[in-house]
């Protein structure tokens, strides 16, 4: 690939002729290696492809992110070189991908039925060695058991199990719901509004829930 700077780059993507058409091969290129690599990272996802499979899929995903960085040029403030800009865009497109083709492959009924997340939650292991704070974890802990229990929909737990702790993607989830994008958002974003409310009544703020439950660093 021919090295250029960051203006150099932008002035290539936003011509025309033979100096666009360069550009975006070589881009083009690039973007397919940043694919390639996101996705064996994620190979035991994608176990069942052949490397031809593989191969296709991070095409796709370059072409898709060679789209997305065309639509968003103008958002490039020259903060690190463009091409690490750029690598974002295929890493993203990669997982997405790579986590569309796991839930693909897997019947959500099977997952929507399965553990929700007040099991989940009682599951957790309180790994500080400060017992103030462990503390503190277990009553969090008890307090969104609660929320959970008595605050959430059915359909607001099985949003939450599957977008927070499966990680599957919400067009999947949306399209075997036969819903769309939106009206997942307002199940999920009613669902933790629930639950901050619940947490704020018992004298917990959002911050401190984070901590307590987050790395002890």
């Amino acid at each position: 690939m021919k090295a250029r700077t960051n203006a150099e780059w932008l002035i290539a993507l936003k011509s025309d002729g033979h100096a666009q058409a360069t550009a975006l091969s070589d881009l083009r290129v690039y973007l397919l290696r940043a694919a390639l690599y996101a996705l064996y990272r994620r190979r035991g996802t994608l176990r069942d492809f052949a490397p031809t499979d593989i191969k296709q899929l991070a095409e796709d995903c370059a072409q898709d992110a060679l789209s997305a960085i065309l639509k968003h040029l103008d958002q490039f403030r020259g903060d690190s070189r463009f091409t690490t800009w750029a690598y974002k865009f295929a890493v993203n497109a990669a997982l997405v991908a790579a986590r569309r083709e796991r839930w693909g492959r897997v019947p959500l009924d099977r997952l929507l039925d399965s553990p929700d997340l007040v099991e989940r939650f009682g599951s957790f292991r309180d790994a500080s060695s400060d017992p103030q704070r462990g503390a503190l974890q277990r009553e969090i802990l008890e307090a969104l058991r609660q929320a959970i229990e008595t605050c959430l929909t059915k359909r607001q737990r099985q949003a939450l199990t599957a977008i927070v702790f499966e990680e599957v993607p919400l067009d999947e989830l949306a399209r075997y719901w036969g819903s769309n994008r939106n009206a997942l958002y307002k199940v999920l974003h009613d669902a933790r509004r629930k639950l901050k409310a619940h947490l704020s009544e018992r004298g917990f703020d959002a911050k401190e829930v984070l901590d307590v439950l987050g790395n002890d660093g």
